[in-house]
């Protein structure tokens, strides 16, 4: 099994911006991926592939010369081990569903949510994990691979009201943050900053609904002392701002 720094990847959106946007989502939600390439239409890409080592592409449907249904086929041919996700729009929501048809791992809409991202990279990661291997799978600093992701689970439960660092984590065991980051989500079939998200919520819930403690100081003993982006995450992870919740869930609602 071949081994890999980071798992290579091309992007190919004529939008700049888009292109910018996803590359530092990318890097922010999993380690274990790097944006390579970027190009601006489907046959620059195409090309692209042919000089560098790439595993995976996020194209748009909708760019010059060669469109991404085109350059996804192409890909498919050409290049069978290669992970295609394209990116769409709603009016162009029939075109992603083709392509499901023709073998594209997953789409995303734009614009692309965090979380749905962070979908497609776990499942991505777990495709790859069977043709490749990242760097830092021996054993380090008296931990094995196999046990790592335990601790790493363990350690974000214990330290979840704190800021964790998952590169300092790593690199006190003489691992990758890319490559701990893929152990956890093998494991437990999530990325390491999902499970904590998760962790943090429920924890969250149970104060609010247990506990008079003002919804700042609840943001601040899951983790979050900005109250707004305390309240900001929850509403996206729950469906409810915490006020809303905590009314609803004692008798107030």
């Amino acid at each position: 099994m071949r081994k890999l720094e980071h798992y290579q990847v091309l992007l190919a959106d004529d939008e700049y911006y888009l292109r910018e946007s996803l590359k530092r989502k990318i890097a922010e939600l999993d380690p274990s991926f790097l944006v390579a390439c970027e190009c601006s239409e489907g046959r620059s890409a195409l090309e692209a592939l042919s000089c560098h080592d790439i595993q995976v592409v996020f194209t748009d449907i909708r760019m010059p010369e060669m469109d991404g249904l085109a350059l996804s086929e192409a890909i498919r041919e050409q290049y069978p081990d290669v992970i295609t996700v394209i990116l769409t729009g709603y009016a162009d929501f029939g075109y992603a569903q083709e392509a499901l048809r023709q073998g594209v791992f997953d789409y995303l809409l734009k614009p692309v949510a965090d979380e749905e991202l962070e979908r497609v990279l776990s499942g991505i990661s777990l495709r790859l994990s069977g043709l490749y291997e990242l760097t830092g799978e021996e054993e380090a600093g008296g931990r094995s691979a196999e046990n790592m992701a335990a601790y790493l689970e363990q350690y974000m439960t214990k330290h979840y009201r704190e800021e964790i660092d998952l590169g300092a984590v790593a690199e006190k065991y003489g691992f990758t943050a890319a490559y701990l980051s893929k152990l956890f989500t093998r494991a437990y079939g999530e990325s390491p900053s999902r499970y904590l998200t998760g962790f943090r919520m429920k924890e969250a819930k149970r104060l609010l609904a247990g506990t008079d403690e003002p919804i700042a100081r609840v943001g601040e003993l899951t983790g979050y002392p900005d109250q707004f982006y305390f309240s900001r995450i929850f509403r996206k992870e729950v469906g409810e701002n915490p006020t809303a919740y905590r009314k609803k869930y004692r008798g107030g609602g």
